[in-house]
């Protein structure tokens, strides 16, 4: 699998700018070790974006110019524990504001929040508020359908927040079968991984078994996990999955199983090496596994 693209890199003098302080002591740190950086052709110093803000939370600096590196204008301005941020994010889902749900993402990762715990607590939540709006006469479907399309741009630019995996990490693939559409648990799921530091890929939604076996033959993931949001024909789902999950196990790759469509009755008719009821389950299997330095 190919190795995730290098995150956007500054130089000594804008991180200074973004966290208010001297030049010189960014640069101190980077040659303490404290700050990882790479150089240019010309032997200058960059400081990669994920390194930068693992820096800010590890060391509770106030990020005074976000626009520096690239971040809206107000991420870091406030404190927000994670439930006011799930209501804020709802209300910003309901009206289409794209700038702000981007904001409470990124306030709630500088304030040390694992991806799996964003997801868990705040995207999920305002989801299904959204949904009970929806079933009450009180939102649309084209608000529902935006706030999907906001989230999905929201978590590619989170995914810039976080390290570019190992080339030597182990590999973990992502899909939904054939006629399930929906995409963020899966992209979420890519997220929870990457930030472990798996080469974690979320392949796409609405996939045959055949060419997910495919993609485990060639790409050799040591784990498969497979989002089931929903399901039109169970027991063909049961025929099909059977033959997939056989063909993971003669592969040696644990196939992960979630989503709200797997109900306890269809858990019984079927294996899997882990079933998750939310992200954090995933982070935890994958973390069992201990493959990850």
């Amino acid at each position: 699998m190919e190795r995730q693209s290098n995150p956007a890199a500054f130089s000594p003098k804008q991180v200074a700018r973004a966290i208010s302080v001297s030049e010189a002591s960014i640069k101190r740190w980077c040659d303490k070790g404290v700050l990882a950086f790479s150089r240019t052709a010309g032997g200058h110093r960059r400081i990669h974006l994920p390194v930068v803000l693992d820096f800010i939370r590890a060391n509770a600096f106030h990020l005074a110019q976000p626009e520096v590196l690239g971040l809206p204008a107000n991420v870091g301005s406030g404190s927000r524990t994670l439930a006011q941020a799930c209501r804020l994010y709802g209300q910003a889902l309901e009206q289409g504001d794209e700038a702000q749900c981007l904001q409470l993402v990124l306030d709630m990762r500088l304030a040390g929040h694992e991806v799996a715990v964003i997801g868990d607590q705040m995207i999920a939540p305002a989801f299904h508020a959204m949904g009970l709006l929806w079933e009450h006469g009180k939102a649309e479907i084209y608000q529902e359908r935006r706030g999907v399309e906001i989230t999905r741009h929201v978590l590619l630019r989170l995914k810039d927040t976080l390290a570019p995996p190992n080339v030597q990490a182990p590999v973990a693939i992502g899909a939904t079968l054939a006629n399930d559409r929906y995409t963020l648990p899966g992209q979420l799921g890519e997220l929870v991984l990457l930030e472990l530091g798996w080469q974690a890929r979320f392949m796409g939604t609405g996939l045959p078994a055949d060419t997910i076996a495919r993609a485990v033959q060639d790409l050799k993931p040591r784990i498969l996990w497979l989002s089931v949001s929903s399901l039109e024909d169970v027991e063909r789902f049961v025929g099909t999955y059977h033959q997939l999950y056989d063909y993971c196990l003669s592969q040696q790759c644990a196939v992960v199983l979630g989503g709200r469509a797997v109900t306890e009755s269809l858990r019984q008719q079927i294996q899997y090496a882990s079933f998750g009821d939310n992200l954090q389950h995933l982070r935890a299997f994958a973390q069992s596994l201990g493959l990850v330095r």
